[in-house]
């Protein structure tokens, strides 16, 4: 009896250092589980390790892998998400019909603080490309001795400045909604565990550090939006301390419902960046994780790590995932850019006074070149993404070709093997698109010139003064 109970004290003590290690990973400290058994992707064999320090720059088990990309980026992404209105808040299999009624609810509270924010900016006058519109009028004099007075009315087409840009803004949420909420798929999710997995394997048992390499790049792209989100933010809150701004209908209103109106307007435009920046931001990590993909899939085929058959199987996965991306998710990013560079160009014509009606107001030049900058870092940093996946799909064309100057290495491969890797790789079109059109980083550049040519004849013609 001494015995069994000396080995349940046993069997308890191992289970509590156990939890301790699990709860002290899933709070992000330094010390976490690094590896229990060593497990290949491509292969069945299992060796048993031991418990370290440093779980980014050693192997670990398939199980801390997943568990490691879940507790520092999936979850919390995934969270913001559904504080965007874009996720259930609860899981609607296992969940009452009051919790999804109340998860329905915080998706259609953010549908109307868009819808709030687009009519609030018509009736202050406010563009996302200038600020707010104003401009002086006469009034109808009573007697010839009277002096002249004037009012500030606003101006602008309703349609292609409000209307327009709003529906189709709105209409990149929606889209957005039914992808990530109502068509119910766990792309993002397979694709993120998918790379963490390859990013763990390491040749030759050599230690690796790229699932803390990428868990950054994963992080990066997100510190970008919340910042593009912060500028934004700052931009229209400097816009509003401006001058006086009147709301249509309202103008009879008292100090405390035009001070409620202001604040509603800000809170709204901040509802449209941030639903627009987790959307674009989105994108670039799907592209980001399908680049490093690609990446981590030569690599395993070049040091014989995965068998040639395999190697077509995962790129076969990898054809559905990059289908996702230009299919699925691009045509709700496609809708921001177009909505992005109408503000940007308009923007900029303003700043050079080429608007024929507005060509009299003197524009804070600080504000709005740093609004104009927000809108074309939020237009080209998708292409960018697109065509930096698209240029690894191009390089893993020629991982046959690879192949064939390691006679060293694959020696022990069959000519038929390497033949087959070099006319499957040879054969591939993946390319990253946009508009339905592949982005490559050539056209990027033939872009970037064509904009530097432009401005600088502008400026020779004296329209930069």
């Amino acid at each position: 009896m001494v015995t069994v109970h000396m080995t349940v004290v046993s069997v308890i003590r191992l289970l509590n250092e156990a939890s301790d290690l699990l709860e002290t990973h899933v709070l992000g400290n330094e010390k976490t589980m690094e590896r229990s058994m060593r497990s290949s992707l491509g292969g069945n064999s299992v060796d048993i390790g031991e418990i370290t320090e440093s779980p980014d720059t050693e192997y670990m088990s398939t199980s801390a892998i997943l568990h490691y990309c879940k507790s520092k980026i999936l979850l919390p992404y995934l969270k913001l998400l559904t504080i965007m209105g874009l996720r259930p808040l609860v899981d609607v299999s296992n969940s009452s019909k009051f919790t999804i009624c109340v998860s329905h609810f915080h998706s259609v509270q953010v549908a109307v603080y868009m819808s709030l924010g687009y009519i609030l900016q018509y009736m202050s006058c406010f563009r996302r490309d200038r600020g707010f519109c104003y401009k002086l009028v006469p009034l109808a004099l009573a007697s010839p001795k009277e002096y002249n007075t004037y009012k500030e009315v606003c101006y602008g087409n309703i349609v292609f400045a409000y209307i327009g840009p709003s529906a189709l803004h709105f209409m990149g949420f929606l889209y957005a909604l039914y992808l990530f909420r109502i068509s119910d798929n766990e792309q993002l999710q397979n694709l993120m565990e998918r790379v963490f997995l390859l990013s763990s394997y390491a040749p030759q048992g050599m230690p690796t550090a790229k699932p803390r390499r990428l868990l950054r790049m994963l992080w990066f792209f997100i510190i970008l939006s919340v910042l593009w989100m912060c500028l934004s933010l700052c931009t229209v809150n400097l816009m509003m301390a401006k001058g006086t701004i009147m709301f249509r209908w309202m103008e009879t209103s008292s100090n405390e419902v035009i001070l409620l109106l202001k604040v509603l307007l800000i809170v709204c435009t901040l509802v449209h960046d941030m639903v627009q920046a987790t959307i674009v931001a989105s994108y670039c990590l799907q592209a980001q994780l399908l680049q490093v993909h690609l990446t981590f899939l030569k690599e395993r085929l070049l040091n014989r790590t995965i068998t040639p058959l395999n190697w077509m199987r995962e790129i076969a996965e990898f054809r559905k995932l990059l289908k996702y991306l230009n299919e699925d998710l691009a045509p709700a990013v496609c809708m921001f850019i177009v909505v992005n560079m109408s503000w940007a160009t308009s923007g900029l014509m303003w700043l050079l006074n080429w608007d024929k009606i507005d060509a009299r107001t003197e524009p804070i030049m600080a504000i709005s070149v740093l609004n104009q900058l927000l809108w074309v870092s939020a237009v080209i940093v998708p292409f960018i993404q697109a065509a930096r996946l698209s240029k690894e799909c191009r390089q893993t064309q020629s991982v046959g070709h690879e192949l064939c100057v390691r006679p060293f290495l694959h020696q022990d491969t069959s000519h038929e093997d390497i033949t087959t890797i070099l006319m499957y790789a040879s054969s591939l079109k993946l390319r990253a698109k946009l508009f339905h059109f592949p982005i490559a980083g050539r056209h990027l550049c033939i872009i970037l010139t064509v904009s530097t040519i432009v401005l600088f004849s502008l400026g020779m013609c004296h329209y930069l003064q």
